[in-house]
């Protein structure tokens, strides 16, 4: 028997939860790969096809580029179509705008739901905030990956369309590294949305130290009194795959400090719950 209370609900196991919470986010987020993936490999396109008609110019160009551009962009030679993709697309666009779904996929699983009573019902049921943050981690990390791969796929496309035959490993290590960089601002995010209310508002902070992070990185290049204190930016350890390869450890310090944030930003929801 149960007593006068009633039966009392029993939360789900975590893969129930995970399960449910990981379906609702991808169906929500669905179209990102083709409005987001496709707009990114849109830009891939053109400067895939632009490169045959630079190439043998675009190498003297460089080498009148002010040192201190070269520097703060990180430009070296332009002698391939891969290097060629990844200063025009894999130096700014990209990074920024795979931080910037990021946050705003956080903030919508968040932010959002709480704006509308859809998070409030959601967590009057036995559905831990923990295991919340945990299911849009993995929404934002799929969705984020999915978006990658169709930018991949459709510069691999255009460059064999174009006669460049891009190389897939290069081009490719490129596009993985852009990962762990949004994961980390998807962190960031979480932990601005477990402090305060408004997706506007943790859109608004997630974006502006995105932005600033880039700056401090582009000026500590090009500054030596703003050189020491690039390590507090992100954009420090993302550095050029397509050049030197993936760095294992940067890789993983940005994923782990993402994580960290995520969790961070978790027991911050839990406590402005419980605070009312």
């Amino acid at each position: 028997m149960s007593g006068g209370n009633g039966p009392r609900a029993v939360a789900p196991s975590l893969l129930v939860s995970l399960r449910a919470l990981v379906r609702r986010g991808l169906r929500d987020n669905r179209r990102a790969p083709l409005t987001w993936g496709g707009a990114l490999g849109a830009f891939g396109t053109m400067i895939l096809f632009v490169w045959p008609s630079i190439e043998d110019s675009v190498g003297e160009l460089v080498k009148s580029y002010p040192e201190g551009l070269k520097e703060a962009f990180g430009i070296e030679q332009l002698n391939t179509p891969e290097a060629y993709y990844d200063a025009e697309l894999l130096s700014l666009i990209v990074p920024l705008a795979a931080a910037f779904l990021a946050v705003r996929v956080v903030a919508r699983a968040i932010s959002t739901s709480e704006e509308r009573a859809w998070l409030d019902t959601l967590l009057a049921t036995p559905l831990s905030r923990e295991r919340l943050v945990a299911g849009t981690a993995i929404v934002t990390a799929v969705t984020i990956a999915a978006v990658l791969a169709t930018l991949l796929l459709i510069s691999m496309v255009a460059g064999l369309l174009a006669g460049v035959d891009p190389s897939l490993a290069v081009i490719g290590r490129g596009v993985v590294n852009v990962w762990p960089l949004a994961m980390f601002f998807a962190g960031l995010a979480t932990l601005v949305a477990g402090r305060l209310r408004g997706a506007g508002v943790v859109t608004a902070i997630s974006i502006g130290v995105l932005v600033a992070m880039y700056l401090l990185d582009v000026l500590g290049r090009i500054a030596d009194s703003i050189e020491p204190v690039r390590w507090v930016s992100a954009f420090r350890y993302y550095g050029s795959a397509v050049r030197d390869g993936i760095d294992p450890l940067a890789f993983a310090s940005l994923t782990l400090a993402g994580v960290a944030l995520a969790a961070i930003g978790a027991l911050l929801l839990r406590s402005r719950d419980l605070d009312g």
